[in-house]
């Protein structure tokens, strides 16, 4: 029985697919290439760096998204995940509010930057930096 069939945003070897599915929150290729850009623009070693996701108290409709590149690594309250290349982290209470968000990154002279992707939120700013569950 294997018909089902995986997309492209399939863990690498190096994840735990428990840890994966735990989290589901998955990075497209176009914003993977993008965060390796930066990183190397930044002169950080693309295997120390983590980009750490998640969620925080704040902004206009309860909830602001967080990111941000982290040398220091996963603690004990974080769950950690590997796709195209790049180290995801993301904390166990942020996982909540974020189940199955896909970090993507548009690159038109109008809108370029990363965004997010929450089916998780029931609502969200005009900007889409916050947004609430």
């Amino acid at each position: 029985m294997s018909e089902e069939k995986t997309d492209t945003t399939t863990q690498t070897e190096t994840a735990a697919p428990k840890t994966a599915k735990k989290t589901a929150v998955a990075i497209t290729e176009r914003a993977a290439k993008e965060v390796i850009r930066v990183i190397e623009e930044n002169q950080f070693s693309v295997d120390d760096t983590w980009v750490r996701i998640g969620a925080k108290g704040g902004g206009c409709s309860g909830l602001t998204y967080v990111l941000d590149f982290d040398e220091k690594g996963p603690t004990e309250f974080d769950l950690t995940f590997e796709q195209y290349g790049v180290r995801l982290v993301i904390d166990k209470k942020s996982s909540f509010f974020m189940m199955g968000t896909e970090l993507d990154f548009n690159d038109g002279l109008l809108d370029r930057g990363f965004v997010f992707r929450n089916p998780e939120a029931t609502g969200s700013c005009g900007c889409g930096t916050s947004f609430s569950v």
